[in-house]
């Protein structure tokens, strides 16, 4: 692009004309271009004196209900999803074996799962129509004899068939894996 459709963009970002694909398309630049990021600093600070001296006092709490509305997005970079701790709902797929699908990409026939198993819970063998991706953040997790703790990390081969897997003290891992269900 030229440097004067670069200098046309970011002062129509800065004022305001440019409609929602523009301004996003914008914010991504602006993320991913340190030069476009400069001349959007530079326009910004050539109109700064044009404002108003006095500024209107925004309404008590509105700052803090935007904060709560960008966060409840999950927006955090354009072109990104973030799943907050805390949020999504767990679904008991099986007993004492909850999940929370983080990622789906349905072209792939696959997905990213937290899984919760509670203490003593044990589920049967299966096999893995693509490869599955463990990685255990707390508890412990046997599958037949191999015992997983926080921390590691274990892939099983599309093909290959799992063991009984079984907790003693219950774990939370998160699985990348095809959608089987």
């Amino acid at each position: 692009m030229s440097a004067a459709h670069d200098d046309e963009l970011a002062s129509a970002y800065v004022i305001g004309t440019l409609d929602s694909a523009g301004s996003e398309a914008a914010r991504i630049r602006i993320v991913e271009d340190q030069a476009f990021a400069a001349r959007v600093q530079e326009w910004e600070t050539r109109l700064n004196p044009l404002l108003p001296e006095e500024q209107e006092t925004l309404p008590e709490g509105l700052l803090a209900k935007i904060e709560v509305a960008i966060e409840a997005s999950g927006a955090d970079l354009p072109g990104t999803v973030t799943r907050r701790a805390g949020t999504g709902e767990w679904t008991q797929v099986y007993p004492g074996l909850n999940i929370k699908v983080l990622n789906r990409i349905e072209k792939l026939s696959r997905q990213t799962i937290m899984v919760k198993l509670d203490a003593g819970c044990e589920y049967q063998s299966h096999e893995h129509s693509q490869d599955e991706e463990i990685l255990m953040i707390s508890g412990d997790l046997i599958i037949g004899n191999l015992v997983l703790g926080p921390g590691d990390f274990h892939v099983a081969h599309v093909g290959r068939k799992h063991p009984v897997h079984r907790t003693n003290t219950g774990c939370i891992c998160i699985i990348s894996q095809a959608i089987d269900w």
